[in-house]
């Protein structure tokens, strides 16, 4: 092994041959390495362990269909909740039911809808089944009585004389949820209300609602306060966000700052940390509420079968971890709705394969500063709650690359590698023994995350 000795600095890398590899396999490892060179001209990916940066508290994800369906569970839901272990979901309270009179469904009557009881009985499930411990419901449309321009798909607005109303009924559901079922929800939000996806809120009319929900649900004895945004886009957060919190009293009933991360792939990486520090500012934590990229991906059909996809997702949710200094994301969704898996849950799609880096690695992981010395290598890292080093890398090259990762302990690590190729490849590395830097050969267009 002397080839991958320098100068003060023993490299790398004795990777797959021990454990994970045999024959054929090994033969193209270890040909592999060889051809490694000691070379002060491969990317650096740095480590800086001492510049803590945050936690993330829960790779969740979002289960709408109870605004969609008839139920709140389908099949993809019971099969990623089972797999993922979320802690944190958020849900979708339907306020309207086409074919069914208003009146028949007005205030405390929401609860006798079957979908409504669905949801009630979903969610108790998802706390006592499957160890949810954090509830968000969203509320995506109200009923056509409700609202100055029911002819509308989107950009509803409610009549404000009409707003008791509305929180008469999520007041009912609330109720029903924590003294019934067991379930109390933390946070409730109307979805894209910036910009009206279905239902519309200025920030003024926001305040205005906030405030009187805020204070109902409090007489109550209900812990629930307000998502604080919920925005349509990154980009669009802060200005929303800091128009409501301009008003000192509405502030108590906002909890985490949170956006979407639509429409943001082509935005640079302020408008990420823009929301860091504005979440800072009120000493709030950051949340995003719907993880993905492609709003408009459903009108493609077939859009989510292919690998192009699956690493634009793995790209904008680098950003959204590394600049915005999100807590908590939810995925959009993990259901039948920009799905995962097929209905049947019999055929994984290569985003579900990516977004296994997030939910296998990076739950309770508390990041610390990566600097890639590479523009086309993206890195994010940090410590899990065993102390273990967590190292995910992007590579944006259409070609392999070696990176150099210096002042790393221990001798074994475990990497997990997605290509359009091959979709899941787990290998164990040993590295020789008192190096001060290891190298890793990433593939092309390759998402890899490595456990120290």
């Amino acid at each position: 092994m002397k080839r991958f000795r320098t100068t003060g600095k023993i490299v790398l890398v004795l990777a797959c041959m021990l454990f994970a590899c045999s024959g054929e396999s090994a033969k193209k490892e270890i040909d592999a390495l060889v051809g490694l060179k000691d070379t002060a001209d491969y990317p650096v990916v740095e480590i800086l362990s001492n510049v803590k940066k945050q936690k993330i508290v829960s790779v969740g994800g979002n289960y709408p269909q109870a605004n969609y369906t008839t139920a709140a569970w389908d099949l993809v839901g019971k099969n990623t909740i089972e797999q993922f272990k979320p802690t944190h979901v958020r849900v979708a309270l339907p306020l309207q039911f086409y074919g069914v009179s208003y009146e028949s469904y007005k205030g405390e009557k929401i609860l006798d809808q079957p979908r409504v009881i669905s949801l009630l009985e979903t969610m108790r499930d998802m706390k006592e089944d499957y160890g949810v411990v954090n509830f968000t419901v969203s509320v995506w449309r109200v009923a056509n009585e409700l609202v100055e321009n029911p002819d509308d798909q989107n950009k509803r607005r409610i009549k404000h004389d009409k707003y008791n109303e509305v929180i008469d009924m999520i007041e009912a559901f609330l109720l029903a949820a924590k003294n019934v079922y067991g379930v109390e929800t933390d946070y409730f939000s109307f979805n894209e209300s910036n910009g009206g996806y279905m239902t519309l809120f200025s920030a003024e009319e926001s305040i205005t609602f906030i405030k009187m929900a805020g204070e109902r649900f409090e007489h109550l004895g209900l812990k629930t306060i307000f998502l604080w945004g919920d925005t349509s886009s990154t980009k669009t957060t802060v200005p929303f966000a800091s128009a409501i919190a301009a008003d000192p009293d509405v502030v108590k009933y906002l909890g985490p700052l949170s956006f979407h991360s639509w429409w943001s792939e082509e935005e640079p990486n302020s408008i990420f940390e823009e929301v860091a520090n504005l979440a800072k500012t009120y000493n709030r934590p950051v949340w995003c509420t719907e993880l993905g990229h492609d709003a408009l991906a459903h009108q493609t059909p077939g859009y989510n079968l292919n690998w192009d996809y699956a690493f634009r997702f793995a790209k904008i949710s680098h950003r959204v971890f590394c600049y915005s200094n999100t807590e908590v994301s939810m995925f959009w969704t993990w259901q039948k709705n920009y799905e995962i898996m097929s209905a049947d849950t019999l055929t994984k799609y290569p985003i579900y394969y990516l977004t296994r880096h997030q939910t296998d690695f990076l739950n309770g992981v508390q990041l610390v500063e990566a600097q890639s010395s590479d523009e086309e290598i993206l890195a994010l890292t940090g410590f899990n709650e065993d102390n273990k080093l967590i190292l995910q890398l992007i590579n944006l090259k259409s070609e392999p690359v070696t990176i150099r990762v210096p002042d790393v302990a221990g001798t074994k690590a475990y990497m997990v590698t997605s290509t359009e190729g091959n979709l899941w490849e787990g290998m164990n590395m040993v590295f020789v023994p008192g190096s001060n830097s290891i190298y890793l050969k990433l593939k092309a267009e390759s998402v890899n995350t490595v456990v120290f």
